[in-house]
Order: structure tokens, then sequence, then C-alpha cells
């Protein structure tokens, strides 16, 4: 029998709940028993890199630490996932740069067509009339926002959620919250097709 993980520094109510979940992970397909030991480990490990940042005034202590844990399983998941679906397959941000036909440099996303994106994502583009009036409808939506709100709007047109966390020195969390309110009102304005999934 190998040797139990150490789980100094937290309580015991992250102590089962590592348990739990380390236990639920092993127990799929994806994953076998061999694997606890080791997802207990990472769970651990990010919790302690992540409890600094608890804020009492924002939430219990359970639920951030039950929160910070569910993140880490579906990291978890995820990566796994895509190591099945061929984890030789380098991904790359839309934002890096490449050089075009003429040697200059431009980002990875200049280089999408606009039909191959509508074509992967199964959206229509919007054509004329329908092209008009939804920049006017944005524009509208935009035009009552806060400076702040708008600001984000924007930095999330070219850069990632990290990043623009980082910009405006926000932590992820509330950009997350702030972005989640943001849909709320467009979509509010009918523009819930027109919105692409950054959470």
């Amino acid at each position: 029998m190998g040797l139990e993980n150490c789980f100094e520094g937290i309580d015991d109510y992250a102590v089962r709940l590592i348990r739990h979940k380390a236990g639920q992970l092993a127990r799929r397909s994806d994953f076998s028993g061999s694997d606890r030991q080791d997802i207990e480990q990472e769970l651990v490990l990010d919790l302690l890199r992540r409890l600094p940042d608890y804020r009492p005034d924002r939430a219990q202590r359970s639920t951030f630490i039950a929160r910070v844990i569910e993140h880490k399983v579906a990291t978890l998941l995820e990566a796994r996932g895509r190591e099945k679906r061929g984890g030789r397959v380098r991904s790359r941000s839309l934002s890096d740069k490449v050089r075009d036909d003429e040697g200059e440099a431009i980002e990875l996303a200049d280089t999408i067509r606009e039909q191959d994106y509508f074509r992967r994502t199964g959206q229509q583009p919007p054509r004329g009339a329908d092209q008009c009036d939804l920049c006017m409808d944005v524009q509208t939506v935009l035009a009552r926002l806060s400076p702040g709100r708008r600001r984000l709007c924007a930095l999330l047109q070219t850069m990632s959620v990290a990043a623009a966390s980082r910009e405006l020195g926000i932590p992820r969390g509330t950009l997350y919250e702030d972005i989640r309110k943001l849909r709320a009102i467009f979509e509010d304005a009918g523009l819930r097709r027109f919105l692409s999934d950054t959470s």
C-alpha cells in the first residue's frame, strides 16, 4: 500500500471534499484508481495556491474552497479530454503573431476568414441590412453602458479574460461576474445569438 498524501495547511472540510472529488475522478473511465493520489495532490496544490486570494467579505470559506476545487476538477477533466482527442495538437492563441504573405506580422485571428468562423460555429453571418441593424443595436447597448463596462467590452474583443484581468487589475472571478452581467444586458437587447462563449 502506498503512502497517503499530506493535507497539512488545509481544514477538514477541504480534505473531505478533495478526497471525495479525487475518488469520483479515479472511478471514471478516463482515469484509473492509481491516479487518485495524483489527483488529490493536484487539488491540494491548487487550493493552497489560491487560499491567499480568499476574501471573507465575498463568500464563506467553505464556498470558496468548493469553487476552487470544482474549477480544478473541471480543468483536470478538460485536460484529460484534450489528451484523448489528440494531446499532440498544439493550441495557439488567436492573438499570436504570424507572418502574412508579405511578411508583415499580423494576429492569427486575422488569418481566419469570416465565413470559416461562421461555418465552424454553426452561425449564419448577418447580411446587408441585418449587419447595419446589428451594428446600430450593438452601438445602442454600448452607449448605455458605464465607461468601465465599455472598456471591458473593447478589451475582450482583442484579448483573453486573463489578459483583460491583468490589464484592468481586477481578479478573474470578479471579471467573469462582470461578463455575466454584460451578457445579460446584451441578451435583454435581443443579441443573444451574436454573443461568443467566454466562460
